[in-house]
Order: structure tokens, then C-alpha cells, then sequence
């Protein structure tokens, strides 16, 4: 299934003060008046002269602000889960049995409780791995579901791939789940599910993977 892509861009101004400093010099002038006589040469002292030096004092230096990284649409794109390489089965940094709700079963919420998850050993008919919302919004291709009680986004994965449909009732729910924390990754029984305060949820199964959020709902192969 061809779902469409989308990346930021992050732009930032930079600006560079300069600072100048300016002092000017003044000069010293002396003068010598004398006035002769008849009978004898007395020299008249000369007066007192003043001295002036005009310095302009230094404007305060500022420092020039740093200028945040500017990251290009590519370096942005290889940010997102479906272009970084599938993680491996050892990836998972949780203890699988902690999240365990039956023999073979586990399920998980994020830590906003808005979306949770369940995980079947040999898949199920609700799929091998599945996530449904409180929140979230249409898929690139896809149904349209309202957010209501009974209208609710959810995606799987299951031996055709991933699937996104609207749920009426609480697929992948479970009673008391365990909070999948953000940075946290689950492996289990084939599956790998992390969670990112950024992506929400990624989870790939044997046969695809999707990214689901409130603000994410994207599925590939």
C-alpha cells in the first residue's frame, strides 16, 4: 500500500553584531609671551597652559547569537520510521512477559493513553499486531473514520499487510493495560513495537509496519 510521505523543514535567522570601539586623541599647545626691557631682559612666565585628551568611551560588547541547525528536507525524511532499517527481534529493551494480558497476548498504551495496542502470537483475526485510538486522523489511503464511541481509527498488520479500518468496539484493548513508556521498545512473539513522544507508536509485523498517533496514521511495507 503506497502511502504518501510528508517532511519539515526547520528554518533559522542568524544575525552577527558588530561592535565598534572609537577613541579620539587631543593636543597640547604651549605659548611663550616674553616682553624685553631697557635696563635688563626679564622673561615673563608664561601662563599655565591646560591640557585636553578626549577619549570616546567603547560601546559594551554584545555576543553575537547562535544560530540553530538548519536541517534540509532529506535529513528531515530519514527522521521518520519507514525509512530507518526494520529493528531486530533483539531490539526490544522491555521485559515481554510485563505486558503479557494472556497466553501468547500482549498489550500496551502510550503514556497519553490515547492509543493502545495488542499483540498475538501466530496473529489472530484482529491481525498479528493492531493499535487503535481515541484520536487520530484519516490514513494517506485508507477509510475515514468520525473519532466517536463507535467510529474509531485503528490500523493492523496481518498476512496481507498493513490495514487501516474503523472500529466500533474495543479490538485492541485491554483492562488495566501496562504504559509502554516513550524510548521503550517491546519485542515479542515476532513483533516490535516502540514508542516516541514524537511518532507515537511504530509497530512492524512480519508482513508491515505503521506509525500511529493522534496526529499520525501511516502504514507501509
Amino acid at each position: 500500500m503506497s502511502v504518501a510521505r510528508s517532511a519539515a523543514v526547520f528554518a533559522a535567522l542568524s544575525a552577527v553584531l558588530a561592535v565598534n570601539a572609537c577613541s579620539s586623541g587631543g593636543s597640547v599647545s604651549d605659548t611663550a609671551t616674553g616682553t624685553p626691557a631697557v635696563s635688563a631682559t626679564v622673561a615673563a612666565a608664561p601662563p599655565p597652559q591646560s591640557a585636553t585628551q578626549s577619549v570616546a568611551t567603547p560601546e559594551p560588547q554584545q555576543n553575537a547569537p547562535v544560530s540553530p541547525t538548519t536541517r534540509t528536507p532529506e535529513e528531515v525524511s530519514d527522521l521518520f520510521p519507514w525509512n530507518q532499517p526494520r529493528p531486530g527481534l533483539d531490539s526490544g529493551n522491555v521485559d515481554p512477559e510485563l505486558f503479557a494480558t494472556d497466553l501468547y497476548q500482549y498489550n500496551f498504551t502510550t503514556p497519553s493513553g490515547n492509543v493502545q495496542c495488542g499483540i498475538w502470537a501466530g496473529g489472530s483475526p484482529a491481525g498479528q499486531v493492531g493499535c487503535q485510538a481515541e484520536t487520530s486522523v484519516a490514513p494517506a489511503e485508507g477509510r475515514t473514520c468520525t473519532n466517536a464511541e463507535n467510529d474509531k481509527y485503528a490500523v493492523r498488520v496481518n498476512e496481507g499487510g498493513a490495514q487501516h479500518i474503523c472500529t466500533t468496539q474495543g479490538i485492541y484493548t485491554a483492562n488495566e493495560p501496562r504504559v509502554l513508556e516513550y524510548g521503550q521498545v517491546l519485542s515479542a512473539v515476532g513483533v516490535v513495537c516502540e514508542s516516541d513522544e514524537m511518532f507515537g507508536v511504530t509497530c512492524w509485523g512480519t508482513e508491515g509496519a505503521f506509525m500511529f498517533a493522534r496526529d499520525w496514521n501511516e502504514s507501509w511495507g
